[in-house]
């Protein structure tokens, strides 16, 4: 074994020699990394397919098993379907949550750098609305068939006691005035215990009201040839979908906003063309998880099962409050904590000095260290950076 003296090392140095390797077998080694990360990508997704696909021949044979039911494997053959289409789509995708009031619409806003989606006090989303890249201003709003609006009702219904009120024993049909007039009289008629239950509303009755509500506005925009259509052409109708491109484009707000429409609808789709994403990144502008509408909460927990990514909005008017725990909790026992940021929200307004709001972000890292140890955190203000984005805009009064 040879011990190298400093004579030695300075005599490599004098011929060039140094302590790293040369710059092309550096780059050499950069691209067999890369294409072996890409093999590796491409063979566990061929897989993770091949596995979903197998199991999802599996779920069909099982269902002609005697005694099997029709639903029995329903949501595991959707599970199936969901992630091959996550997969073969390669989106990564971004939920943006928080409670009420933290500022998630308005920090999602300023990413693409415009009042895209609709901002404000209280509740102002109340459906899960997704944000791609696009070319072109875009909003697509995908509708539930009737045939699903019934469903839906129909399981609901497992609210009442009895269905006694109804007038009719087929299927309930929200297009027959006599059903509507007498699923409304059915929910005035129940207690209070029947309507709110752990301390929060019931979900069904919530589902329930909101179609009633919600019908007469949207049946217009949904199917307004109704009338002239068979019962059975009608009912496997293909979902309908509504476009507001260009300068309608904010008109999409007024469904998205309102949770006797929202119900109406399976998915929304924004396409921005302004700010900085990526083609093949979406970002999720979630309810508040303490929305006093149950729905909310569960249609938030869906959406962070197939999301990747989650950042979590805190106000700094408001700190770590208890809904947040309580949220936190949920997504830990999902089992997604560990990919999270946090972005405390800075209303400049509530805060004397510099060393306020400072005193404040480090209560909050504590708090959230309790859930999720070692947070990684950034204090911003949303309302800031949106309007610094629209500069050269002409802003409302208000703003």
């Amino acid at each position: 074994m040879v011990r190298s003296n400093d004579n030695t090392r300075k005599s490599c140095k004098n011929k060039h020699t140094v302590d790293r390797p040369l710059s092309g077998l550096s780059d050499m080694h950069n691209e067999d990394v890369k294409f072996s990360m890409t093999d590796m990508y491409d063979t566990l997704k061929d897989e993770l397919l091949q596995i979903s696909d197998d199991l999802s021949v599996l779920l069909s044979d099982a269902k002609s098993v005697p005694g099997m039911s029709n639903g029995s494997f329903g949501d595991w053959k959707k599970t199936c379907a969901d992630i091959r289409r996550h997969i073969s789509e390669e989106m990564m995708r971004v939920a943006v949550v928080g409670t009420i009031k933290s500022g998630k619409s308005t920090f999602v806003n300023s990413l693409f750098k415009g009042d895209y989606l609709k901002r404000g006090a209280g509740v102002v989303t109340s459906i899960v609305t997704r944000i791609r890249k696009g070319e072109s201003l875009k909003a697509e709003l995908r509708f539930k068939s009737y045939d699903e609006v019934n469903t839906d009702m129909e399981q609901a219904m497992v609210l009442f006691p009895s269905l006694n009120w109804r007038s009719g024993n087929d299927g309930f049909d929200i297009r027959q005035e006599d059903e509507r007039a007498g699923l409304r009289e059915a929910i005035e008629n129940l207690s209070t215990d029947q309507l709110i239950s752990n301390d929060t509303r019931s979900m069904n009755s919530v589902l329930l009201a909101s179609y009633l509500e919600g019908y007469e506005r949207v049946k217009e925009t949904l199917f307004p040839e109704e009338n002239s259509l068979e019962q059975a052409d009608f009912q496997s109708r293909p979902l309908s979908v509504v476009r507001y491109e260009g300068d309608i484009f904010p008109e999409h707000r007024a469904f998205v906003a309102d949770d006797a429409l929202a119900v109406y609808l399976k998915d929304v789709q924004l396409e921005i063309s302004s700010g900085n994403m990526e083609g093949n990144m979406e970002i999720a502008d979630c309810q508040g998880s303490d929305s006093p509408n149950p729905l909310h909460l569960a249609m938030i927990q869906e959406y962070l099962l197939s999301a990747h990514f989650i950042i979590y909005v805190i106000s700094s008017r408001t700190g770590l409050r208890q809904a947040d725990i309580k949220f936190l909790s949920i997504i830990r026992k999902m089992g997604i904590i560990d990919n999270i940021l946090f972005i405390i929200n800075s209303d400049f307004n509530e805060h004397e000095s510099p060393d306020d709001l400072n005193a404040v972000v480090k209560k909050i890292k504590a708090e959230i260290s309790l859930i999720k140890p070692d947070p990684e955190t950034y204090t911003l203000s949303a309302l800031f950076n949106l309007f610094k984005s629209q500069e050269n805009q002409n802003l409302s009064s208000k703003d």
